[in-house]
């Protein structure tokens, strides 16, 4: 992206992870408490160089996206005096980049933003693009669009992570590679939760950057990255569900739409590599219908003719096509429990 500096390789949170800049004098390091033993290390370092930095821990999970902890957050800025030559850097997981980027966005009108993702999900999908976020009555519907100036992946923190929050990062690569990136979803296939870690970080970050570069602020092309995200997005909010096993369902209904309005053909090879993923390939049986139709009405893809909703014509062809009503229940009725 031409606003981030993308830094992987293994090892390199232990480097220098602040951009070369006069006048910086502060840092406040945001983190979740599953990410405190990177973050507390991290701040250790930066105060070792003579700034003055400090740990802000966040609630966990979808908890931290709220305007109440950034407003929160902002009265912790102001207590340690940052100015718009300090920095903040958002150390963990989506939520932590999301919550930690929107607040560095509009603290003071913008200050330096530095992300650190500590999940696969968050690698390759939440810190990369310049999305920030709040969720107010649905996911994501207060933020702006903003790139942090770095983003710093390290493989050595990924490659350590358990296997549900791998399994879960990997539905956003796979959305990746059905999006942009046939040899990715190739990949998936022969290696599944083995493929090699960092030439799927790389492939699934290059599918975003070069979406994102045609396309920042998601007037066109960049929707198409929200595979799987408009059915996902409204099981997620409603079940309480992870964001990844969230966006495996959607992609199960988005595939089912799209055999219906596209002739896709790739419905069941898709299904299967979820399942081989370990993901789930259906909606929790105790869901609302009604409350779950309510909640796509809400989506971002909203626009004045309907819903729109990214559809596959083959792996790697994406297009965006706008649903009605009875689409939608096509949906819900292919990720309904039973629906195998």
């Amino acid at each position: 992206m031409s606003g981030s500096e993308i830094i992987i390789g293994s090892g390199v949170l232990g480097g220098s992870i602040l951009p070369d800049r006069t006048g910086r004098r502060r840092v406040a390091v945001l983190s979740q408490e599953a990410a405190l033993g990177i973050a507390g290390p991290l701040s250790d370092r930066l105060s070792a160089t003579g700034l003055e930095a400090e740990v802000i821990t966040l609630p966990d999970g979808e908890a931290a996206k709220t305007i109440d902890v950034a407003r929160d957050t902002y009265l912790t800025l102001n207590r340690m005096g940052l100015t718009r030559h300090d920095s903040l850097v958002a150390v963990g997981g989506g939520s932590a980049t999301d919550l930690g980027g929107f607040v560095a966005a509009t603290y003071l009108r913008g200050i330096e933003a530095i992300y650190c993702p500590t999940t696969l999900l968050g690698a390759v999908d939440a810190a990369i693009g310049g999305k920030t976020g709040v969720n107010v009555g649905g996911k994501n519907l207060v933020g702006v669009f903003v790139d942090p100036s770095r983003i710093v992946i390290d493989l050595d923190v990924l490659v350590e992570l358990p296997d549900d929050l791998r399994r879960q990062g990997m539905a956003e690569v796979l959305k990746a590679g059905l999006v942009g990136d046939p040899a990715l979803v190739a990949l998936l296939e022969r290696d599944g939760l083995t493929a090699d870690l960092e030439e799927v970080v790389r492939r699934a970050v290059a599918v975003k950057v070069a979406v994102v570069e045609e396309d920042f602020r998601e007037t066109g092309k960049r929707a198409i990255l929200n595979y799987g995200h408009t059915i996902g997005h409204a099981v997620e909010v409603s079940a309480g569900i992870s964001h990844g096993e969230a966006v495996a369902i959607g992609m199960v209904a988005a595939g089912a739409v799209s055999t219906e309005l596209t002739g896709f053909t790739g419905a069941e090879r898709q299904r299967a590599l979820i399942e081989k993923l370990g993901l789930p390939v259906g909606a929790p049986g105790d869901l609302d219908r009604s409350g779950l139709r309510q909640l796509v009405g809400l989506d971002k893809k909203r626009d004045a003719t309907g819903i729109r909703m990214v559809l596959l014509e083959d792996v790697g062809q994406p297009v965006l096509r706008t649903v009605d009503d009875t689409i939608i229940d096509l949906a819900l009725d292919a990720i309904a429990p039973g629906s195998a």
